[in-house]
């Protein structure tokens, strides 16, 4: 297990074992170089062993609590403020804590395993527990190498292709592997051979949010995530979340920094004017990098163990590329804009949402002014065709559900194996609550997974600094007007952070997000061989998930140019592919299709059984 996470944690290894219990660790070296960081790391009469991935930014402040109390430390890290806390406070413990992290401590007076994950999911741990035993690891392929039952799971295979929903749930696209819930403990006895969940994080009411507020958390969770014994850098895209922790980072760095971006020359939504722009105002070094037909191919098999589940388009193979980038030019921990439109409102959908809020509260003024203002400035529909659709009655939307379901899915496969229900956002819902479901749910888990995978595959840390607890109850506790107003989204964070960024950037009222150039891509000579290997092979045809004609009559019409289906034909060739990986024999995988070349060690895949439990 150690083997497979290795690239995870290149700078050192650890194992512990006794009769019942082995953990393992491959460590990423961040905070406290010194060999004092080993893990599995103990307390001094080693009745508390820890394995953990992750950064607790408020270490230094509990460590003095702590020394204050009593307790003896022999290194600085925040590993060891961990293994302390839990001996001062329990299980609470985590309520401390301000970071991410997925962790595993071994309680030899208890007799249990704790595993435990911070309040949003930005670190993994994953588990399978059966047969009185319990294995986790920050991989899923590390799990494999042990004999386990695990076949692909059908119901989110399904939810994937119809929905573009993964990592919603605690389900995996592998039966019998789950995730622990992002603000919970999975409590393990060892001598019942039982486990239980424990939730342990609401987010807090905030009263007094504001501009200045705002400002204040940002800023203050930037700082903290400069905290590191290794240069600190940035990823950069040129949207306004970006630039704006690369332009607070240059108020708080003394040194030159690096940031890391992907351009698409001739691409309708490339960046790299707002890039460029972002460099010229800040001290940084710009790398830059783009996707090419030739790398796609050398690499997509690596990015696709990396990622160990399917990904719904080519944007996180862009952010693989740029971590591979920030690698080669040996950055160890950077920071990222994950979160920031889903506790701010940042998407244009949001503001259906809103409307209903808006008409379910009796602001039919506001409502109307505001529908007004969302036409004038995003000069499309979808929005207000999004919120007629809210509106419906289920039965309607049932209805309407089957008959946008494209022709391309078994839709009597679909209808068995998710009992019939739609996508969790097509429900009436207030603006909190709509930012609610994609905080916890349909998207900021999966983008944080896309992001964990990717930057650790290239032995980085990435740290995103919009979910830091206490900005994200500050921005959760705002009201919605504050939030979306004037047909404008993310307004109390522009306005609060509008002095530090470049009129060019600061006033940008598009909103790309990390695009991909993805219909043209698979229009391109080299990938459409590709693609059609994979697309007429006889066990992608024989997958129950499609009617395979439908798939080649698609197909040919985006080859023809009279429709766009880039992203379903990216799902297509990474379900196909990823089943071949993780569940064909060795000689029916992608190397069979992908013969020039791959790059450096290829992980994710099995080594052979091993006695390791865990490895983080």
């Amino acid at each position: 297990m150690n083997q497979i996470t290795k690239y995870r944690g290149p700078d050192d290894q650890g194992v512990y074992c006794d009769h019942s219990v082995s953990l393992g660790h491959a460590r990423l070296s961040i905070i406290d170089l010194s060999e004092h960081g080993h893990q599995p790391m103990s307390n001094e009469d080693q009745s508390v062993w820890l394995v953990y991935n992750g950064e607790i930014y408020n270490f230094q402040s509990l460590r003095a609590d702590l020394i204050e109390k009593g307790h003896l430390f022999k290194s600085n890290t925040d590993t060891e403020v961990i293994i302390h806390a839990y001996e001062e406070y329990g299980l609470d413990c985590v309520k401390k804590f301000n970071g991410m992290w997925a962790f595993s401590l071994f309680d030899l007076k208890n007799n249990t395993i704790v595993l435990g994950r911070d309040q949003f999911g930005i670190k993994p741990l994953y588990y399978y527990a059966d047969d009185g035993k319990i294995i986790f690891s920050s991989m899923i392929s590390a799990l494999l190498c042990h004999t386990i039952q695990v076949s692909p799971h059908e119901r989110a295979i399904m939810e994937y292709l119809a929905h573009n929903l993964e990592d919603h749930t605690d389900y995996t696209f592998f039966t019998g592997v789950n995730k622990v819930p992002q603000d919970s403990l999975l409590i393990y006895d060892l001598s019942k051979k039982q486990y239980r969940l424990h939730k342990w994080y609401s987010p807090a009411k905030r009263k007094e949010a504001d501009i200045q507020t705002i400002r204040e958390s940002f800023v203050e969770s930037i700082r903290l995530r400069t905290i590191a014994d290794v240069p600190i850098g940035s990823c950069l895209s040129g949207g306004i979340d970006s630039s704006a922790i690369v332009s607070i980072l240059n108020t708080l760095l003394s040194d030159r920094f690096n940031t890391f971006s992907l351009v698409v020359p001739g691409f309708s939504l490339d960046e790299s004017k707002y890039i460029l722009e972002v460099g010229k105002n800040n001290n940084v070094q710009q790398y830059f990098t783009q996707i090419s037909e030739d790398n796609f191919l050398k690499e997509f098999r690596d990015f696709v163990l990396s990622q160990e589940e399917p990904v719904t388009g080519l944007s996180p193979y862009a952010q693989y590329s740029v971590m591979k980038l920030a690698h080669q030019h040996k950055a160890k921990v950077l920071l990222d804009g994950q979160g920031g439109d889903e506790i701010f409102a940042g998407y244009s959908y949001y503001f259906a949402y809103y409307f209903y809020e808006l008409l379910r509260g009796g602001n039919f003024l506001t409502l109307g002014r505001e529908m007004r203002k969302y036409r004038k400035n995003f000069k499309d529909l979808y929005s207000l065709k999004m919120f007629g659709f809210l509106l419906l009655p289920e039965f309607l939307k049932y209805r309407f559900w089957k008959i946008i379901t494209p022709s391309w899915i078994n839709h009597e496969y679909l209808m068995e194996k998710c009992d019939g229900e739609m996508d969790p956002r097509w429900r009436r819902m207030t603006l909190p609550e709509g930012l609610s479901l994609t905080l916890y749910s349909t998207a900021i888990p999966h983008l944080l997974r896309w992001e964990d995978k990717n930057s650790m595959r290239w032995s980085i840390e990435s740290r995103p600094p919009f979910l830091d607890v206490n900005l994200v109850e500050a921005a959760m506790s705002l009201p919605s007007d504050k939030k979306i107003a004037h047909g404008r989204t993310k307004v109390i964070f522009v306005d609060a952070v509008k002095d530090c960024l470049p009129a060019m950037i600061r006033d940008r009222t598009d909103k790309v997000g990390f695009a991909a150039p993805t219909d043209e891509f698979f229009r391109k000579e080299e990938i459409i061989d590709f693609c059609k290997g994979i697309i007429y092979s006889d066990s992608f045809k024989s997958r129950p998930y499609w009617n395979w004609e439908e798939v080649e009559n698609h197909y040919t019409r985006h080859l023809q140019g009279t429709i766009n289906i880039g992203d379903t034909i990216w799902k297509w060739i990474n379900l196909e592919i990823w089943l071949r990986e993780f569940f064909s024999e060795p000689a029916q995988k992608t190397g069979d299709i992908i013969s020039n070349g791959s790059v450096e060690a290829q992980p994710g895949m099995p080594v052979g059984v091993i006695p390791a439990k865990s490895s983080l």
